[in-house]
């Protein structure tokens, strides 16, 4: 065991103490000025990545304004400045914004020196890092690549210093780190608001996706979201409805998401044939085009009805066995697809449960609708699986970032209970609904297509679903169905 953790552990102990008594009128003064310049509040959190990638709060002054877009890197801003207030520069300027970190140094989350705590979402250096232990050891306030160019350095000489400091470790190391800090500060080097990579003139390379099916909701919804990035992605949609998608070129795009297929529409005799000819033969020609013009990543948006189960748990040991056509067509187009994946071409296949968001069809408008009418409903403690439009779009936004590839099974934080959707639909209109579970033991035994889809339990297993440990989940039950009632 190495003697040099347990010391640094006790110096980060001692000296955040001293710092945190002596600051403290400093602490106040820069509290002062914070609160006259600009409206909200005097520090801000936020969700970083700690020592293992366990999460926690980083504190620091706000700099910005309240209505700046959370959870994402300044650089990722297309205009940081227009959020930074007049204050917020000044300490920025100065590293002064960062001093509440001594209080997440004193309770043990950081390290005076270490490599800078990424943000939750900075997939990108939080991948880069892995690669040379970086993500191992406690974050710091500052680090070597701090005094080696901060907001200058692109991503992956970021992380290459990181991971030169974690073999480096020692006390001179952190002595310099410490003093060089120091100079940097007073120099004001480093500091670039809106950009990584000014230094080597690295760019973020942008990320051209096709979005293969017009007015889906899904895809709408995605491009919707990613529109947060104008300097990220570039986004194209493809309608599917006649054969002209052949002569399209599909060769400048980096990723294919494939929306485009026919759901919530009952089936009869008539539009069998339809089923498979949308939802198996154009997905499998899409992505064979896709293959032949030389896209490297294809994803591909399937459905939990490929399991065929009304009730019950779904595990990654259920063999899927659809029942109806929907299911049975689009798990047949998984199959096709499956074939066409090597090493240069990468198919990433979703299967997420009910996906719901405001301006969405199926069961959860029809639901909303019964909340507002009904003065009675069943209290029934259930279980479902759900899928947030917001989620979702952040979900596919990853995959496509990491080129993911394989079955993946998206779903909420949460099991959702649907008397607990009601009542809360019902409470954010005001609309007063009572409960009673004088009807349970009559919906425990009917077996009526309708009920199964309202009150039997039907979930994915959790451990299924923790791709990149829910980072995707943005949105947390109440929060989702704030924004899908929200006029």
């Amino acid at each position: 065991m190495k003697i040099y953790p347990i010391f640094k552990k006790l110096i980060d102990l001692g000296l955040s103490l001293i710092g945190t008594i002596l600051l403290s009128p400093i602490f106040l003064i820069i509290a002062i000025i914070i609160k006259l310049d600009s409206k909200g509040p005097v520090l801000f959190k936020q969700k970083r990545v700690g020592k293992n990638k366990k999460y926690f709060y980083i504190l620091k002054y706000r700099t910005m304004r309240t209505d700046t877009p959370s959870d994402m890197p300044t650089h990722m801003l297309s205009n940081p400045d227009a959020f930074i207030t007049k204050t917020g520069k000044f300490l920025r300027k100065t590293s002064l914004d960062e001093i509440p970190q001594i209080i997440n140094i004193l309770i043990g989350q950081m390290s005076i020196i270490g490599p800078r705590p990424a943000l939750w979402n900075q997939y990108d250096l939080i991948e880069e890092r892995d690669k040379y232990g970086a993500n191992d050891i406690k974050p710091g306030l500052s680090g070597l690549a701090q005094i080696s160019g901060r907001d200058e350095l692109s991503i992956e000489v970021k992380a290459k210093l990181d991971g030169e400091y974690v073999q480096r470790m020692s006390l001179w190391m952190d002595v310099k780190c410490f003093f060089g800090t120091i100079v940097k500060v007073l120099k004001k080097d480093g500091v670039v608001e809106g950009g990584t990579g000014k230094l080597e003139n690295v760019k973020v390379k942008d990320v051209a996706i096709l979005i293969t099916g017009a007015n889906s909701y899904i895809g709408t919804s995605f491009e919707k979201w990613v529109a947060q990035w104008p300097d990220r992605y570039v986004v194209d949609t493809l309608d599917m409805m006649d054969g002209s998608w052949k002569e399209s070129d599909f060769s400048e795009y980096d990723s294919i998401f494939h929306v485009a297929g026919i759901a919530h529409v009952k089936e009869t005799k008539k539009i069998t044939e339809l089923y498979y000819k949308v939802n198996r033969d154009l997905a499998y020609e899409v992505a064979q085009k896709a293959k032949d013009d030389g896209v490297k990543h294809f994803v591909f948006l399937s459905t939990m009805s490929v399991y065929g189960i009304k009730r019950g748990i779904i595990t990654k040991e259920t063999k899927p066995y659809p029942k109806n056509n929907y299911g049975k067509s689009k798990l047949e187009a998984e199959e096709l697809i499956s074939e066409l994946e090597d090493n240069n071409f990468k198919i990433a296949v979703l299967r997420p449960p009910i996906v719901y968001g405001k301006g969405c069809k199926g069961n959860y408008p029809r639901l909303a609708k019964l909340a507002l009418k009904l003065p009675l409903f069943p209290e029934i403690k259930n279980q479902r699986s759900m899928l947030f439009i917001d989620n979702l779009s952040e979900f596919v936004k990853i995959v496509i970032d990491r080129k993911t590839s394989g079955i993946l099974w998206p779903q909420n934080m949460q099991y959702v209970c649907t008397t607990n959707l009601v009542r809360c639909i019902a409470n954010l209109h005001c609309k007063k609904i009572r409960t009673t579970k004088l009807f349970n033991p009559i919906l425990r035994f009917m077996r009526v297509s309708i009920v199964n889809k309202l009150f039997a339990d039907l979930i994915y297993d959790m451990e299924m679903s923790k791709h990149i440990e829910y980072q995707y989940c943005i949105s947390d039950f109440e929060k989702s169905i704030i924004e899908s009632e929200s006029k």
